[in-house]
Formats: C-alpha cells, structure tokens, sequence
C-alpha cells in the first residue's frame, strides 16, 4: 500500500469547484484547506506505484481549476531500521 500526500494549488475562486471533485476519488481519504505556497493538502492511499501514476495523470490533473501538484510519498519511520536513520552529528 502506498500513501501519498498531495499538495495542490487551485485558480482563484476555484477552491469549492476542486474540494468537491477531489472528494468523489475513493482513493483521496483526507482533504484540508491550507494556507502557504498550496491551497489544498489531500492523503491518498494506492496499491502500488502504477495507480499512483495513473490516478495523478487520468484524473488529478485533468480537474478544471488545478494548476499545479506536489506529490509526496510516505515512507513510514516505524518500518524503518535503526540504522537506516540519518543520524544527528551536531554534538
């Protein structure tokens, strides 16, 4: 299972037009207002990375009044081995 947050900037006036298509995609299970460089912070949960591609391409893009993403992939810390962490030098 792959968890992506994506961050989306929305044409002026559009914010309620995008909100409300973004809901109807089962794969976007939270979807917040924000404030900063992005309008729009959604988690989204995938199969693997192919439907990703494919959910970002055939139907994030295409929604009128999106004009850009940013997609961050989730790399949980739990899953992570110790070693596999950046340690802290600043000692």
């Amino acid at each position: 299972m792959f968890v992506a947050y994506m961050l989306v900037n929305v044409r002026q006036g559009k914010l309620k037009l995008v909100s409300t298509a973004l809901r109807k995609f089962e794969q976007i299970k939270e979807l917040h207002e924000i404030y900063g460089r992005f309008d729009i912070i959604a988690k989204a949960e995938f199969e693997d990375y192919h439907n990703l591609k494919e959910f970002i391409q055939n139907k994030v893009q295409i929604v009128e009044g999106i004009t850009k993403t940013e997609t961050l992939l989730v790399n949980d810390l739990e899953d992570a081995s110790p070693e596999s962490l950046p340690q802290d030098h600043s000692e």
